[in-house]
């Protein structure tokens, strides 16, 4: 007799027995529906890491409220299979993807290896009937350039590596460069455009384009040595001024006209402003106002930025830019303004002042730029500005100027007042311009005809054109056509004497 104890024999009586019904039979439950039905989403893995957010520890999904969206994300799936990604790896029965692409080959070497490829296999096997294919994973890149050889599709006839780009002579020992990539790199820094867009446009035509840092190696070889061709470039431009002036008769053959300008790399919004502090590369040109040529004669970077630095100060390291240690690609300190023009002409002054002297130097109304240019040729240089800036700056003082309420009436005062300014400066330039051709060049006579030029202009814009205009005026005949180029012709101008002084 088997021995059962007490607990596993009241075990058995309340356990379920085959033939009884179960004890939860006939027993209704209620289950309560939540309001909030969750859906589950599976994305890919890509997607997947841009969209889930955690909140609590919690795998979500935010809307754009930042609230909790009611979907629930499972375990992401993998990425679907691109089309290029079915490319990377060729089976051996296909062409390999390299030989889709378009790559540039110089055609007389391409013909050559063709040719003594040939041979080459005849003299192996005369009767094989295979053809010779260039062995896609064997080639060697270099940059824009290619090393190809090829291969037999029958028997196992395989080239030596061809060079199919032609190479720039050098006398130092190693690998040399290739034409086209030394050709691609001035052509990059000869445009607006640098190395990513130029691997952009060469991606788009589906030639594969050489890796960023084998560009920017490339890059600081030829800038270097375009810097140094051009400023022996510009050297000889200065020293032929000298010799050009000395043949046609010069009493001085050193002082030669110029004319400068700075651009900055910050976009300028107002045609008349000059950046300071916003902006960091600052490029001044000056240029010989000789001859009808306008050679450049000097040019100075000034530059902000210095990528060492910036490593540098992350690391924790203080660092003040320019002549740190290590390689310093800024100029100019990050305190100092990046408009001051006037240390730019001393610069330039200095660079140029072992070639010619400046006799009369073109630049805009800024007084304090000529003093940098006089500190090394002299108090006497003459101080002429150009009729862009001289233009803007009539504009400033004609839109500041104090005309009575009565002389421009419209609904849009202010537009007409501006159109108004831009009118004057207009014909004010027209008149400069023409009276200089038409006087060739004569500054003492340009000087006396002005004033009745000047007397002219008021009257024609106060509604006096005829006889004063066909008499002194040089672009307007007198039939109120040049008066007013940018006024409406509803609009009347009603000086006063008190406007026409002003004016």
């Amino acid at each position: 007799m088997v021995f059962i104890t007490k607990r596993k024999k009241n075990l058995l009586n309340f356990a379920f027995k085959p033939g009884r019904p179960g004890p939860a039979k006939g027993i209704k439950r209620h289950y309560e529906k939540r309001s909030n039905s969750y859906t589950y989403v599976r994305l890919e893995r890509s997607s997947f890491e841009a969209r889930v957010a955690y909140n609590e520890n919690v795998l979500t999904f935010r809307d754009v409220d930042g609230s909790q969206t009611q979907a629930k994300p499972l375990r992401p799936q993998a990425n679907r299979i691109r089309y290029v990604d079915m490319l990377r790896v060729p089976s051996s029965s296909k062409v390999h993807p390299d030989l889709l692409t378009n790559k540039v080959y110089a055609p007389a070497l391409l013909q050559s290896m063709m040719s003594s490829e040939n041979k080459k296999h005849r003299l192996r096997s005369a009767k094989c009937k295979g053809d010779l294919v260039i062995d896609g994973s064997a080639s060697v890149k270099w940059g824009l350039g290619w090393k190809e050889r090829l291969l037999c599709t029958r028997c196992r006839y395989v080239g030596k590596h061809y060079k199919l780009y032609n190479e720039v002579p050098s006398s130092i020992r190693g690998r040399k460069a290739a034409q086209i990539n030394v050709g691609s790199q001035i052509g990059v820094a000869s445009t607006s455009i640098g190395n990513t867009g130029f691997r952009r446009i060469l991606n788009s035509t589906n030639i594969i384009a050489p890796s960023p840092l084998a560009m920017q190696k490339q890059a600081n070889k030829v800038n270097t040595a375009l810097k140094s061709l051009n400023e022996r470039s510009m050297c000889d431009i200065r020293k032929n001024l000298v010799a050009e002036n000395a043949k046609i008769g010069q009493r001085d053959p050193f002082l030669v006209n110029v004319e400068r300008d700075t651009c900055y790399n910050n976009p300028i919004f107002k045609s008349d402003a000059t950046p300071f502090q916003a902006g960091t590369i600052a490029i001044s040109t000056m240029c010989e106002n000789d001859t009808k040529n306008k050679q450049i004669v000097a040019v100075l970077v000034s530059n902000k930025l210095c990528r060492t630095s910036s490593m540098l100060r992350n690391k924790g390291q203080p660092v003040q830019c320019p002549n740190h240690r290590g390689h310093c690609t800024a100029n100019v300190s990050e305190r100092e303004s990046i408009g001051d023009e006037g240390k730019y002409n001393e610069v330039l002054g200095d660079l140029i002042s072992q070639n010619i002297k400046i006799s009369n130097f073109t630049l805009d109304g800024d007084s304090r730029a000529i003093q940098g240019v006089r500190k090394f040729h002299g108090h006497n240089v003459g101080h002429r500005r150009d009729l862009r800036h001289l233009g803007n700056s009539l504009k400033r003082e004609l839109n500041r100027a104090p005309f009575s309420k009565g002389m421009l009436k419209g609904h849009s005062k202010c537009n007409i007042r501006s159109r108004f300014a831009l009118s004057v400066k207009a014909r004010c330039i027209a008149e400069l311009k023409a009276a200089h051709k038409k006087l060739q060049g004569d500054i003492i006579t340009l000087k006396k005809v002005m004033v009745n030029v000047i007397s002219t202009i008021i009257l024609c814009f106060n509604g006096y054109c005829g006889t004063s205009c066909a008499k002194y005026s040089y672009v307007c005949a007198g039939t109120n056509r040049q008066a007013k180029n940018f006024m409406p012709n509803n609009v009347k101008v009603k000086m006063v004497d008190s406007d026409q002084q002003v004016l």
